[in-house]
Formats: structure tokens, sequence, C-alpha cells
């Protein structure tokens, strides 16, 4: 697949899904790489490969877009990466050798807490955490609370025998 039907490709898949200046600036950022890449002696088809599909990377985009808030009527848009997030499209294909703005690597792996799911997910396990520890504590002070007589007894036992014997 050649450049231009790369960037056709891309295009049409995000046409009516964001704003246009989502459009325009993925668009932007995808010719300045692959020409970039091509500047470096490899061949457009290569790059382009390493892209991935320009189909997945505009779900990637809309779904990003959605999450911040970015739909087709209207939005700002002003990374001007692969899914708005502050990652070069490496974060997503895994097959490029730089770093992004962020710094962080390109295998990196970042999870969207700003999904209602996720946060119903979080809220269940810290619920579910929180219950355990209250287990825990509840089952600690039991067993104490089942000891506490007996132990008290040999206590005062000890302490009377100690005096006697004196």
């Amino acid at each position: 697949m050649r450049k231009t039907e790369f960037l056709q490709e891309l295009r049409e898949a995000l046409d009516g899904e964001v704003s246009a200046s989502v459009i325009q600036s993925n668009i932007s950022y995808y010719d300045q790489y692959i020409s970039q890449e091509a500047a470096k002696g490899r061949r457009e088809e290569e790059v382009i490969e390493e892209i991935g599909s320009p189909r997945l990377i505009a779900k990637t985009i809309i779904d990003s877009s959605e999450g911040a808030g970015e739909t087709g009527q209207g939005g700002s848009y002003t990374s001007g990466d692969a899914a708005g997030s502050g990652r070069t499209a490496s974060s997503y294909n895994g097959g490029f050798s730089e770093r992004d703005d962020s710094g962080l690597p390109p295998n990196f792996h970042y999870i969207d807490l700003n999904k209602w799911y996720w946060k119903v997910i979080l809220s269940v396990v810290v619920i579910a955490i929180l219950f355990v520890l209250f287990a825990l504590v509840g089952g600690i002070f039991t067993i104490l609370i089942h000891l506490a007589g007996p132990i008290l007894l040999i206590w005062l036992i000890y302490t009377v025998i100690k005096s006697i014997w004196k």
C-alpha cells in the first residue's frame, strides 16, 4: 500500500466519526512519519506495513477521541499522535524503536481509566479489598476474644503460684 492510499483510507475511516481537526492532525502526523522514515532509506510499503491497518488506527483514534469528549461534532485535539494520549503509533503497533513525547518505551501499554467500566471495576476491587481486610481484622479479634479468658486465667494462676512460692 502506498502512502497516499494509506492516508486516504485513514481519512475515510475517520470522516464523520471525529472532528476535522482530529482528522487533519492525524493525517499530518502519519504523512510526516512515513515521509521521515522514507527519507531514512526505508520503503513506504515497509513503513506502512509496520504501522498497521489504517482502519485499526482509525478505530483507536475514534475510541480515544470519544473518551476525551471529542466527536465529529467539533472539539479540539491538540496532539498530533496516534490516539491523543501522548503516544506515537509505536505504542499501538509495537514496531518502532523511538520513544514518544512522554518518554515511555514503545511497548508501554496504557489503560484509560476514564471509561465508566474501569471506574466500576476499580470500585469493586477497592470494596473487595476493604471487605477482606475487615474480615481478617474481625477474625483476629474474634480469636483473641475467645483466647482472652483462658490466657487471663493462666496468668492469674501463674501470679498466685508465684506469690505463694516466695
